[in-house]
């Protein structure tokens, strides 16, 4: 199979919905405010939406799609997924986790940080993936 996308339009499907998401969640939770979805009674963070996004992107990436458009579906999903996830990574963990820890310092420097961290990599394995692929068959 030739590959149906170029590293760069990789690193561009998954790193600008990733960026797209944190921006607008951010700019959702400072300017309009913090509000909760509670599906069934239980709280659900966007952590756990950005596991639903994820999972299924990854899962089908590990199966190579042969459709370029599933192929840009998956890497927009993980983009934004990743984003979801990066971005309350710290809020859950170092926070109270209240709505004011939401709109925290900690937390906006917390979601900067990880999003930074996982565009490096990201940077990282597009570098690496300019050069011959290695065949795997």
């Amino acid at each position: 199979m030739s590959r149906p996308l170029s590293p760069s339009a990789t690193f561009l499907l998954i790193a600008v919905p990733m960026l797209l998401t944190v921006a607008g969640f951010r700019l959702y939770l400072h300017v309009v405010r913090v509000q909760h979805v509670y599906p069934g009674g239980y709280l659900v963070h966007h952590l756990f939406w950005g596991v639903l996004l994820v999972l299924p992107a990854a899962f089908s990436l590990a199966f190579a799609p042969q459709r370029k458009r599933t192929l840009v579906v998956d890497l927009v999903l993980l983009g934004a997924g990743s984003g979801l996830i990066l971005d309350e990574i710290v809020y859950l963990v170092a926070t109270k986790a209240s709505d004011d820890d939401y709109v925290s310092r900690p937390s906006l420097l917390g979601s900067l940080i990880f999003v930074a961290l996982a565009l490096a990599v990201l940077g990282i394995l597009y570098r690496l993936s300019r050069g011959q692929p290695p065949d795997l068959r």
